[in-house]
Order: structure tokens, then C-alpha cells, then sequence
């Protein structure tokens, strides 16, 4: 891939067939809302390369194979990378994509996030080439697990953010830096590979082995070293983590239109939304029926809950 003069924002995602079809639907938001014309960056296996070319034609995206990433890092083991949990590889690929050089300051699309107003530079940078830092809490996904489950989702989130803030000697509030779309400065990264990787003998790959949560040790890295001054803003995107806050919203009337006033996009996790997948299932018909009747059967449990606690 050539290496254009150094932007000051362009958009990324890293990607693979599986998300296909999610990945398409980005593209189309980001054709309609981008009125800046920021780039926008896909990057996927080498197998999956012609196959995201050929459905991405009609869009101004460039896709490239993911280990022209690999090989700008002399000390990441791209053997043991390929081994390594496809989770763990996408967030070594996302946290590294600055070493192409193409641009100070990243946004980290997922496959399922999906724009839903206009954007340009603005949005992103606050002055220059400092970007906006995403610090919170975390409190939307804590207190909608713990009302309506997953239970060890407060255990979860602290054991993917603590041994970071403790490997980094930062005490005091668990922060949360996510969640997608990361807005990322080239500089951050750049502090945390000279000021912990390096001293340690570690690639980033022994980092998300030691804890995997990318936005975690960006945000860490953040606070501790300083590259950028911080500028904090919320969540970019509304993000629906689990169907059921999904499900909440819709009862109480939130809509695209609506979450547009204070959101440049939504993310429907695709973790849960199976049906946006690409390709042909492995299950039966029979299975996929049946998953169908118990996804509604839940739904309507749900509405009836919330309506119950409301009216009650």
C-alpha cells in the first residue's frame, strides 16, 4: 500500500468475511455522513482481500491485507500472532495500524457501528492534531447488567482495566476508554511502546496476552505519559452492548432520530445480532428456527418486565 502525505484524521476498521455484510453497511453510512471526505482505511486477511475489493467497489475505502500492518514491528512474533485467539489478533492489528504512518490521529470502526449523522474533523480533533480522549466510567453497561444480567459482567469489566492501571502504577478510579469507535493519537501509542513496551522486552501482542483490553492500555498509556493534553468526551457512539438495552430503548421510544442529537453513530453488537453474519450457517433450519422462537419468546419476557416495573 503506498503511503500518501501524513492526514491529520482518517477512519479504520479491521475486519474479516464473517463481517461482510456489516462491514458494506459501514461503507454506506460513512459514504452518506462523511461530508469531509476523512479516508477511510479497511484492513483483512490476506484470504479475504479480493472478496472485500470486489463488495467495496462502489465506495471510496481502500482495503488492504492486514500484515502490511505486521511487518512495519520488527518485534512482534507474527507466527505466534496467527496462533493467538482471533480477538486478541484483531485488537494487535487495531493498536498498530499507526506504524503505517497514513496519519496522526485514528477512528477505529468496528464492523458494527454504523453513522447515523453527518461528521467531518470536528467531531474528532479539538485544535491541531489533538484528538478528543474518550474517559468515562463505564456506568451504561454496569448498570444495565446488574439490573437485567449478565450477572459478572462489574467482575469482568474491572478484571480487563485493573492489572493494566496496575501494570502502568497508576492508583485510584477504574476508568473505562471504550468503547468502539476508539478515537486514537499516533502519539499515545508511541509513548506506551518507548515508555513500557520497549524498557520490557514486550510487542504489543505480549500485552494483550498479559491483559486483553487495546482501549484499555491506550487510555492507561494516556494518563500516565502525557503525549496528548487530555480533552475528555463521552462514548462517540451509542453503544448496545446486549439486545435488552436495545429492547429498553425501543420501549421507551428511542430511536436512530433521537440517539442522532447527542450521537455520531450506534453499534449493534454483533455478538448478539448472529443474522448480519456472512455466509452460509453451520446450523440446521431447524436450529435456526428454534433460536428465532426463543430470541422473541425472551423479547417479549423482557417488554413485559419493564412494563410490569413501569405501570407497577
Amino acid at each position: 500500500m503506498t503511503n500518501p502525505s501524513v492526514r491529520n484524521l482518517v477512519l479504520y476498521s479491521c475486519t474479516f468475511r464473517k463481517d461482510l455484510k456489516r462491514t458494506v453497511k459501514l461503507a454506506q453510512s460513512i459514504q452518506k455522513h462523511n461530508t469531509a471526505n476523512i479516508p477511510f482505511y479497511v484492513s483483512v486477511p490476506e484470504e479475504d482481500v479480493s472478496l472485500f475489493k470486489e463488495h467495496l467497489a462502489a465506495f471510496d475505502v481502500t482495503v488492504f491485507n492486514e500484515k502490511e500492518i505486521f511487518e512495519k514491528n520488527p518485534k512482534l512474533d507474527i507466527k505466534k500472532l496467527y496462533q493467538v485467539r482471533g480477538g486478541l489478533r484483531q485488537q494487535v492489528i487495531k493498536s498498530e495500524f499507526w506504524r503505517l504512518g497514513l496519519s496522526e490521529n485514528y477512528l477505529v470502526l468496528d464492523a458494527d457501528c454504523v453513522f447515523i449523522r453527518d461528521f467531518d474533523e470536528r467531531d474528532f480533533i479539538v485544535k491541531d492534531d489533538i484528538p478528543y480522549s474518550i474517559i468515562h466510567e463505564g456506568r451504561d453497561v454496569l448498570q444495565a447488567t446488574d439490573r437485567f444480567g449478565p450477572k459478572q459482567i462489574r467482575q469482568h469489566f474491572l478484571n480487563d482495566r485493573v492489572p493494566i492501571r496496575q501494570a502502568l502504577g497508576r492508583e485510584g478510579v477504574t476508568y473505562d476508554f471504550g468503547y468502539a469507535p476508539f478515537l486514537w493519537s499516533t502519539k499515545v501509542w508511541q509513548s506506551l511502546d518507548s515508555n513500557y513496551l520497549t524498557p520490557n522486552g514486550m510487542s504489543f501482542l505480549d500485552a494483550v496476552e498479559l491483559c486483553g483490553s487495546e482501549f484499555t492500555w491506550y487510555g492507561e498509556s494516556l494518563i500516565n505519559f502525557r503525549a496528548i493534553p487530555i480533552y475528555p468526551r463521552e462514548q462517540l457512539f451509542k453503544h448496545y452492548h446486549y439486545e435488552h438495552q436495545l429492547w429498553a430503548d425501543q420501549l421507551l421510544g428511542y430511536n436512530e432520530a433521537i440517539l442522532a442529537k447527542d450521537c455520531l453513530g450506534v453499534v449493534y453488537q454483533s455478538n448478539w445480532e448472529s443474522w448480519g453474519d456472512y455466509g452460509p450457517s453451520n446450523k440446521s433450519v431447524s436450529s435456526r428456527v428454534l433460536r428465532s422462537a426463543k430470541r422473541l419468546l425472551k423479547k417479549l419476557y423482557f417488554k413485559l418486565r419493564i412494563l410490569t416495573r413501569i405501570l407497577g
